[in-house]
């Protein structure tokens, strides 16, 4: 009966072992780390893309939804970044019972430029106020709810025909949107842009 076992592990092969090992571990680690980085890019890049995309459709409804006579900035005194939608018309419909030269019925007076006693106004901005933490999109004074920082983004139209030559009041253009989206798990901003035409 063998008491002692000469079979195990010299201390050559045991060193060798811990070198392939410290050479080894730090490329899995590396690989790792970096996987999970690259999949937490995406995922916050692709949230904050679903914000400009939802921010885009949201200033678009506006314009498609609130029947505007025209559209002016803000104002020097207010911020760049602003477009007010001004309603200040609307069709009145009246019936004027009319019995000249013998005739009958209901006929109807139509004025497509009746003015409001007040203009209607609706205001799209991107604000940072009450000293909030990010910059947000506000429609109508109501912020759009998100994750993102709309800091340095730009929203500002180009006029294409104006109501008249002495007025900044635009009939008809282009809205442009350039979005940069910032979050404290991107390095950089994520620049989105956007353009569509009223």
């Amino acid at each position: 009966m063998k008491i002692f076992d000469e079979k195990g592990v010299t201390l050559y092969e045991l060193l060798a072992t811990f070198a392939i090992t410290m050479i080894v571990l730090p490329v899995i680690y590396g690989v790792f780390t970096s996987g999970i980085k690259l999949y937490n890019k995406i995922q916050i890049e692709g949230q904050l893309r679903d914000e400009a995309d939802y921010a885009a459709t949201m200033v678009m409804n506006t314009f498609y939804s609130f029947p505007f006579d025209y559209v002016k900035g803000c104002g020097e005194n207010e911020s760049k970044n602003c477009i007010v939608l001004i309603d200040g018309t609307y069709t009145d419909i009246q019936d004027v019972k009319g019995i000249e030269k013998g005739q009958s019925g209901h006929f109807y007076d139509i004025n497509q430029e009746k003015k409001y006693d007040e203009e209607r106004t609706l205001r799209i901005a991107l604000t940072d106020e009450n000293n909030q933490e990010k910059t947000q999109i506000t429609i109508d004074g109501t912020p759009l709810e998100g994750i993102a920082d709309f800091k340095d983004s730009k929203i500002s139209f180009a006029c294409y025909k104006y109501k008249d030559n002495e007025t900044n009041e635009c009939e008809s253009g282009i809205i442009y949107l350039d979005f940069f989206l910032q979050h404290e798990r991107l390095e950089k901003p994520l620049e989105l842009e956007s353009e569509f035409g009223f």
